[in-house]
């Protein structure tokens, strides 16, 4: 779906990287902050491994492979 590299930014991204295990990257302004596998999603919040990141300020970069 996603090259590795590449910024998740719609919900259907997401919801494919917590069905295929897919690790996820997690960025502030640039500054990488986390790294692992999404384990839930909404409109609003992404959760990665128990720790709820607002989707309007991280980006979450696919990095398959990890």
């Amino acid at each position: 779906m996603l090259d590795p590299g590449e910024v998740l930014t719609l919900h259907r991204q997401f919801q494919y990287h917590i069905e295929q295990g897919i690790p996820v990257e997690v960025y502030r302004d640039g500054v990488h902050v986390d790294i692992g596998l999404l384990t839930a999603v909404d409109t609003h919040f992404a959760e990665l491994q128990g720790t709820l990141y607002n989707r309007s300020r991280f980006t979450f970069v696919s990095r398959p492979g990890y």
